[in-house]
Formats: structure tokens, sequence, C-alpha cells
């Protein structure tokens, strides 16, 4: 993985995506076979970061959201002076119906990997007896999809109601089985942690009173409705007038619908359930950090071997192809469990105890805990 690692940083001038203000940033890296991570790096140019990558081949690459004027001094005399907002949306936050059947058991004792589809509970490691184990899961298409799907609900609060514009907008696959969206807007740098939490809580839904769609509580579990002022023709209301079939002259349609519900309580706790639906399925903790470091574009990814890649179409991205980029030098491993992976273009289904792979296939088995070297 190493070799593999150390080629794609030695060949990579293109594909690593060079961050503005660079020099005010926090770098940091991990190595193979260690925890924790190097922080408190800075870099003055793209190729200084590339001398480095080569020379040390981390398994990933961190660069911080925030800016500082003294970046490699311990956080507390960093002084921070802002910092990009960023989202993140992971598939395995998704809950979708698909992941078992694509998941495995690592045994955290000897590493021998089983089927989650076939593993009976409480788990028992079929090598060694161990209780303990770890998850690992190949994303497919259905959770691409997913993730797609909740990336474009995100990019249209971002520029439907927050007015960002679509070039200030960057969307990244994270290099294993999600996405993150960048804003390069400068006038959300400055927002502290309470500002950003305002705006994660509006993406989510999170909140939405029925109030604000003109039902207020009456006597006992009756509701009252009156419209408001403004009217329901934009942002949250509109979404929700939308699911619910109305528009400003419905009051009589809307009365029924809360009737129907039974009454402003079950009214209020619908709408909570289908503001969730429609709202985007980020990680909250994730935007509101100002100081948190995220894996930079173009690096590799140690859980999949894939690039965190930006993605110019993102109906067309495939991740398994556009951000597939090792080399495919011949390779032999020692397969744990039966596998079906797709990449490049190409599937493979894996039977045998040891396989001759492409380099970039190998990495990935060898990434997700399901190989190891020969």
């Amino acid at each position: 993985m190493r070799g593999a690692f150390k080629e794609y940083y030695f060949k990579s001038t293109k594909t690593l995506e060079e961050p503005k203000k660079m020099e005010e940033r926090e770098f940091g890296y991990s190595h193979f076979g260690q925890s924790g991570m190097v922080r408190h790096l800075s870099f003055r140019s793209k190729g200084e970061l590339i001398a480095a990558l080569v020379k040390e081949v981390p398994s990933d690459v961190f660069c911080s959201n925030a800016y500082y004027r003294f970046p490699t001094s311990p956080m507390q005399d960093k002084e921070w002076t802002g910092a990009d907002m960023i989202f993140d949306i992971d598939g395995k936050d998704l809950g979708l119906p698909c992941v078992p059947s694509h998941s495995y058991l690592l045994c955290a004792s000897c590493g021998a990997s089983s089927p989650a589809a076939e593993s009976k509970a409480p788990y028992s490691c079929h090598s060694c007896g161990s209780s303990k184990y770890e998850s690992s899961s190949i994303p497919c298409s259905r959770c691409i999809q997913g993730s797609k799907k909740e990336v474009v609900k995100l990019v249209d609060f971002l520029k439907n109601d927050l007015g960002i514009g679509p070039d200030s907008i960057g969307i990244y696959f994270s290099g294993n089985n999600g996405f993150h969206v960048h804003i390069s807007d400068e006038a959300y740098v400055p927002l502290d942690p309470a500002a950003r939490s305002d705006l994660v809580g509006y993406v989510r839904g999170a909140g939405l009173m029925a109030e604000s769609l003109g039902v207020r509580k009456g006597g006992g579990s009756s509701a009252f409705i009156k419209f408001p002022r403004g009217g329901i023709e934009y942002g949250w209301r509109s979404r929700m007038a939308d699911e619910l079939g109305i528009n400003s002259t419905s009051t009589i349609k809307l009365r029924n619908i809360v009737e129907h519900a039974g009454g402003y309580s079950a009214f209020k706790m619908e709408l909570d359930r289908k503001a969730k639906e429609k709202g985007a399925k980020i990680d909250p903790q994730v935007t509101t950090d100002i100081h948190r470091v995220f894996r930079m574009p173009g690096t590799l990814n140690s859980k999949s071997g894939l690039a965190k890649t930006k993605c110019s179409d993102l109906t067309s991205f495939d991740p398994f192809v556009d951000a597939c980029l090792l080399g495919d030098s011949k390779t032999t491993v020692k397969v744990k469990s039966a596998v079906r992976i797709r990449l490049k273009g190409k599937t493979y289904n894996i039977s045998n105890e040891s396989a001759e792979l492409p380099a970039f296939a190998a990495v990935y088995l060898v990434c997700k805990g399901l190989a190891e070297a020969a």
C-alpha cells in the first residue's frame, strides 16, 4: 500500500488541489500502522506539500477549513481568522436497506472476515472465537445514489434559500462512501459555531414550527388557522405547502388536514417527520466545527484507496471509475472472504483465497480489511 500511495503522490501534480490561502491553513497526516495524527503543519506551496507526501507516504492527508495567523502553533495560539463552511454527507448515516448485503464483520483479534448477512448474533469469530469485531462495507451503486440524492437536496437549500452562487459550491466525493460540499463564499468565512449551527438546523429541517405555516394551537387539541402575512411561497413554507398540497388560499383545506391528523400536536409531529424527510441528511458536527481538519482534495483515502475527487457533473460521476486513480500493476493478495467489487468499469468476483489483481483493486480490498499481502 505504501508503494502504491507513494507512486500516486509522485505523479499527483495535476490531481492534487491546492487550497486557497494555503499558507494560512493547518495540515496534518496519518501514518500506516500508527494511531493518531501528525498535526500543526504548514506548507507554503503545492510543490512543498507534494515533496513531503512523497517522503512521508501518509495513509491520509488533512487540511483545516480554518485560516490562522500562526497555523503551526498550538491550538490556543493559532489566532483563528475564519473558516470555510463544509458539509459532510456520509452514506453510512443514511440507513439504507442494502448495506447489510455488502457489509463484512472483521475480527478485532485475528482479522478474519465474514459476510455480515451470514453472521449470527452474538458475534463469534469463526477462526479464533473472539467476540470483538469491526464492520467494513463496500458501497454499492444504491449507496452512492442515496448520497447523491442528499447532495442535490443540500445544494437546493444553498442556492435557492441561502442565495449562494453555483460557482461558490464545490462538490467532492469523500474517497470512500459519501460527499463533502465546500462553500467558498467569503460571506460565510467569519461565521462562529452558533451561526453555523443555525444554518445546519435549517438545511436539516430541524425545529420547523407549525406556526410558520399558519397553524396555531387552539383550545384542547384544536388548532387555529391563519396564514402568515409573508405568505407561504418561499423556503420551508413553500416546501411544506407543496407537500401538503395547499396554497395561501387553502384555509379550509389546511384545517381539514390538521383535524385529520388528530389536532395541533399530532399535526406538529407529522410536520416534523415530513421536514426530516425533506431536509438534507448532513453531519451537524462537521459543519459547526471551525477548527476541523478535512481530507484534502486529490489525496487518497486509506479506507478505500480511492481519491477525494471533485465532481464537475454529479449525475454522471462514478466514484468507482473517476476516483479510482491508482496504477494497475499486478499484485497477489490473500483474500479473507468471497467478495465482489466493481472498479474502473470492471467487475471482480473473487472466491479463491489467493488472487492476482491490479494494484487499485488489491489496495481497495486491503483497505477494506478483506485482503492482505500474499
